[in-house]
C-alpha cells in the first residue's frame, strides 16, 4: 500500500534528482552563455535542491508524528481517470484533427465529465473560452496553434 508519506518521499527525492541533472546539464552549454542562460539554469538547479532538501529535513523531522494515511488521488476515481484519458485522447486528436475542433469537441465533454449539465451553459462557456483563445494567442499574439493533417 502506498501511503501519502511514501509519495511525498518519492516526489521529493525526484525534484532533488531533477535539481542535479538541471544543474549538471549547464557544463555542455556552449561558453557564450556561460555567463548567462548557464548561471540563470544552476540558479534554478541549486534553488530547486535547497528547496527540495529543506522539505525533506522537514519531513525526516515529522515522520514520528504523522499517523500512516492511505493515499487518494480523488473523491470520485472514475472522474478522474475519465478526465485523465479525455486528456491523453485529446493530445493524441490534436494532431489528426488541429485545436480548434479537438477543443471543440473535447471542452464540452470535459465538462460534462466534471458534473456540468446545463447545455447553454457549457456551449457558451466552450465558445467563450476559443474565442478568447482566438483573440489572444492567434490574433494578439500571433501564436500558431496546432493545425490537424486531416483538414
Amino acid at each position: 500500500m502506498i501511503t501519502k508519506r511514501l509519495t511525498e518521499l518519492i516526489i521529493l527525492s525526484g525534484f532533488l534528482v531533477l535539481a542535479v541533472l538541471l544543474y549538471r546539464s549547464t557544463a555542455s552549454y556552449s561558453p557564450m552563455v556561460q555567463g548567462s542562460t548557464a548561471m540563470y539554469v544552476r540558479f534554478l538547479g541549486v534553488t530547486l535542491g535547497l528547496l527540495c532538501a529543506l522539505e525533506m529535513l522537514l519531513w525526516f523531522r515529522k515522520r514520528g508524528q504523522a499517523e500512516v494515511e492511505k493515499l487518494m488521488i480523488a473523491k470520485d476515481p472514475r472522474r478522474f481517470w475519465g478526465l485523465f484519458f479525455l486528456l491523453l485522447l485529446y493530445a493524441v486528436a490534436v494532431s489528426t484533427l488541429g485545436f480548434y475542433p479537438t477543443s471543440a469537441l473535447f471542452l464540452p465533454l470535459g465538462m460534462l465529465l466534471l458534473g456540468a449539465r446545463k447545455p447553454l451553459i457549457i456551449g457558451l462557456t466552450s465558445a467563450g473560452v476559443l474565442l478568447f483563445i482566438y483573440l489572444v494567442f492567434a490574433k494578439l499574439l500571433e501564436v500558431p496553434l496546432p493545425e490537424g493533417t486531416l483538414f
